[in-house]
Order: structure tokens, then sequence, then C-alpha cells
């Protein structure tokens, strides 16, 4: 069986873990058969879940960023969706989401994919981001719904 459909088997049947930043408060749901990276060598404020097995890497992870400007859900969306070449966007009343290819240092479009949410809370974004091959897209949509629903408390 190919690796992207052992994955979306893995993510059909695993437990999902909750983890809670002792920082900021704000929870993240995770697949079981994620390995979490120690807390001591992350930002505050960050936590970052991944799965690697034959050269594919699946990263999840969320951060806090300060919203030093002031930007509205409007701004931050064009701004990020612009840094990042998101190619699909949607925003609600507090959040925006973007997903699109991630690009090499050098502009090229690779072959994995992002799926983001921001999140607005006073002058803080709330982030959780998901990086993945382009051909485990379908593995990955468990996750992506988590991130989407994703409520920050």
């Amino acid at each position: 069986m190919p690796l992207p459909q052992k994955v979306e088997r893995a993510m059909r049947l695993t437990r999902m873990m909750e983890y809670q930043d002792c920082d900021y408060g704000y929870t993240v749901r995770y697949p079981s058969f994620f390995e979490q990276t120690d807390d001591s060598l992350m930002d505050e404020g960050c936590c970052r879940f991944s799965f690697w097995q034959d050269s594919t890497e699946i990263v999840q992870n969320a951060f806090v960023e300060l919203n030093l400007d002031s930007l509205t859900i409007e701004q931050a969306m064009a701004k990020y969706a612009s840094e990042l070449h998101a190619t699909q966007q949607r925003k609600g009343n507090n959040y925006f989401i973007l997903s699109g290819h991630i690009h090499s240092d050098d502009g090229r479009i690779t072959s994995r994919r992002y799926h983001a949410k921001f999140v607005k809370h006073r002058k803080v974004w709330f982030v959780q981001t998901l990086a993945y091959p382009e051909d485990c897209e379908q593995a990955v949509q468990r996750l992506i719904h988590e991130i989407d629903d994703w409520k920050v408390w």
C-alpha cells in the first residue's frame, strides 16, 4: 500500500490528542502518531507535531504572532496571502484561512502544500498551520478540518 494511503488510514483510525499551551492557553488537537517537539526547543507560545517516514514529512504547528501594526482581518489576509502565495483564501469574523503550495527560497513552487488558520485576538494572531506533501492531500483532510474548526480556547 502506498504511503499516502497508509497515512489516510492512520488518520481515519487515530485518536486525537490535545495539547494546551502553558504560555497563552490555546489548545490544539493532533494525531496520536505524530511526535511532539520538546517545548524547550520552541519559542514561547509555539508547539510542533510531526510525522516522518520514507522521506514524507507532515508537520502541524501553532504559534502566536504579535499584531504590532494592528492589522484588520482583511489587511492581514491580503498581507499573508501575498507572502505565502495563497491560492485559496477564506475569512470569518475573527479569522482567515489560507492554503496553497509552499515555495522554495528562490520562488519555485514545490510539491509541498500548506493550510493555515489565523485567529485574531486583540493585538495577537493565533496561527495553526499544516505542511504536507501534495500526494498526501487526501490523507490529511481530517487535520485540515481540525484546523478549519479550530477554536483557540
